[in-house]
């Protein structure tokens, strides 16, 4: 029957044992608990914290308020404002290159009418939000495409026959108006629309024709009842 007992129930009857006999009561084993006691409800001791250079290897978290923290949030706060003012200029429209583009498209004729005025008004809203760098970009862009476009004016005026000139002076006395517009438009201090007389060609073939096609929109101007300032 005493091998059936429970180690715990052997070694309380051997202490019982050994004090009938006026002996000493034998000494508890320390030998651990069997897996079956653990099974059975008991818990397993933690295990032991390591010592020395193994326990200093794992890195302590910084209190808050201490210099450690407080410079790892200095870190993330440099870090979100560099990310705002990217993606600040990242998405931040072309605003010189739709300018450009617009002032093409109108000297070439290409927009008029209700469509014309409202990109005229798109290139004052432009200028308006542009840096001294773009505007003077802009400018030189326009004065680029209008000594360009005039250049074909004239070419195309004295190529066409009789018949067809007064509609295309009446083209040139437009687009001399919107320049005048866009110039304007481009100088958001300005106060009032002057401008430079046109530099005429060196050239003196080329002059020649220079001011017959200025002379031929002035006089389409004044049919028109328009006042039409020479423009560089």
């Amino acid at each position: 029957m005493a091998s059936r007992l429970s180690p715990e129930a052997q070694a309380r009857l051997a202490a019982a044992r050994a004090l009938a006999q006026g002996k000493e009561p034998p000494v508890a084993s320390a030998t651990p608990a069997p897996a079956a006691s653990l099974a059975a409800g008991s818990r397993a001791p933690a295990p032991a914290k390591p010592d020395g250079p193994q326990a200093s290897a794992q890195p302590a978290e910084p209190k808050r308020g201490s210099p450690a923290a407080l410079a790892i949030g200095a870190v993330g706060l440099l870090g979100a404002i560099a990310g705002g003012v990217w993606m600040s200029f990242g998405h931040r429209p072309d605003l010189l290159g739709a300018t450009t583009s617009i002032q093409k498209g109108l000297l070439d004729g290409e927009m008029r009418g209700s469509e014309g005025k409202k990109a005229v008004a798109e290139v004052i809203r432009n200028a308006d939000q542009m840096s001294k760098e773009e505007l003077e970009a802009a400018r030189k862009a326009l004065e680029a495409d209008w000594k360009k476009t005039r250049d074909e004016a004239i070419d195309n005026f004295f190529a066409a026959p009789e018949g067809d000139r007064s509609r295309l002076a009446d083209e040139g006395v437009d687009r001399t108006i919107t320049y005048r517009k866009l110039r304007f438009g481009l100088s958001p201090q300005a106060r009032e629309e002057k401008g430079r007389k046109q530099k005429p060609p060196e050239d003196g073939d080329r002059r020649k024709l220079f001011d017959r096609y200025s002379q031929a929109l002035q006089a389409q101007a004044k049919k028109r009842g328009i006042a039409l300032p020479e423009w560089q």
